[in-house]
């Protein structure tokens, strides 16, 4: 890919926390219009990487890049401005309030005519959620609640989205349907770094795959060839 082509930038990051490092030397291209996906046994640092992005916590060490700027001491409320949107995997929504509050909370900066259109866009993308609107949360299945989760991050028209696992728990057929949604992101022109232990479904739908262990980036490479290389999947991808 083009160098013009690359919207977000982790240089040799290194981060934990506390005095535990949990990443080390971590480097990281994500590029405009693609599917990014990040694979690796529990613990090896995934979730970690993609909090030192958003801003949860700081890296000890390197530097983050969006769209050409340092943005490595930006906060999440800063960077939700400059275009990056990121889903947690838990606790990604406010279960004691109903779906249009949820999404109200996503899009809590914008005017009025902003909130309407952006609602618009996201019902578009996810109309299973127009009939839930005054639905609570706490009422919707395990794959709605996905759907508003990413909604809400989507609330405020990101052009990068960090999903951090988003099919967890979910049935089969549903984690097809999530993927689904994400494919429709990159459709959109988003670019999405997604980290997932549905390791082969995700990479079948990413441009890119990055293999984590020990807190390292251990390769990176097409997603086609990670799938096809019989030493990952072997490790990773359970043969």
């Amino acid at each position: 890919m083009n160098e013009e082509n690359i919207v977000l930038r982790a240089n040799n990051i290194s981060a934990g926390y506390g005095e535990q490092i949990i990443i080390r030397n971590i480097n990281l291209n994500l590029y405009e219009s693609s599917i990014k996906t990040i694979i690796g046994p529990n613990g090896c640092g995934k979730s970690t990487f993609l909090k030192s992005i958003s801003g949860i916590i700081n890296p000890v060490e390197g530097n983050i890049d969006i769209f050409g700027e340092d943005v490595t001491e930006l906060n999440t409320f800063e960077l939700s401005k400059i275009g990056l949107g990121y889903v947690p995997q838990s606790e990604n929504i406010f279960p004691s309030l109903s779906v249009e509050d949820n999404l109200k909370m996503g899009g809590y900066i914008l005017n009025s005519e902003e909130y309407k259109n952006n609602l618009e866009k996201v019902l578009e993308m996810f109309p299973d959620l127009r009939d839930k609107l005054s639905d609570s949360s706490s009422n919707l299945s395990g794959g709605q609640r996905q759907m508003l989760a990413l909604s809400r991050a989507l609330m405020l028209d990101p052009k990068i989205i960090m999903l951090d696992e988003p099919t967890a728990g979910l049935s089969p057929i549903i984690v097809d349907e999530v993927l689904e949604n994400i494919i429709s992101l990159k459709k959109s022109r988003l670019s999405v770094l997604l980290v997932e232990q549905n390791a082969r479904k995700a990479l079948s739908v990413s441009d890119y795959g990055v293999v984590f262990s020990f807190g390292e980036k251990v390769m990176e490479d097409d997603a086609y060839k990670i799938l096809s290389d019989k030493e990952i999947s072997k490790l990773y991808l359970g043969g």
